[in-house]
Order: structure tokens, then sequence, then C-alpha cells
């Protein structure tokens, strides 16, 4: 089986809530993402896309 990818699109900047604003995993999962199993990371992407970054927060600098 094909190894997950990370969502992670090089912005690497997080809310007050730990929440990424670029690929929407928090600190936990982006810094053991290498750590996880494919259903693991699979599952996580999913929790992605019904996240939100805090209200009013922006990143800094976009780092693309």
């Amino acid at each position: 089986m094909e190894e997950v990818k990370s969502p992670c699109i090089n912005v690497c900047q997080y809310d007050s809530k730990g929440v990424c604003f670029g690929c929407r995993r928090t600190l936990e999962e982006a810094g053991h993402w290498s750590s996880f199993s494919n259903e693991e990371k699979e599952l996580i992407i999913v929790k992605t896309y019904q996240r939100r970054n805090v209200d009013g927060e922006k990143p800094t600098v976009f780092l693309r």
C-alpha cells in the first residue's frame, strides 16, 4: 500500500488553538505525522476538512 502523503502546503503557522493555517492539522498531528499508520493519517485528513481556524486570526507571513 502506498504511503499517505502529508497535506502540508508549507504555510506552517498555527492559530492560538494550535491548528495550522495551511493544512489544518494540529501541532501534534503535524509533528508526529511520520509515526502514524496510513489509517490514522486518513482519519486526520478527514478531520482537517472539518476544522476551522480561530475567527479573526491570520498567519503573519506565507512561506510558499
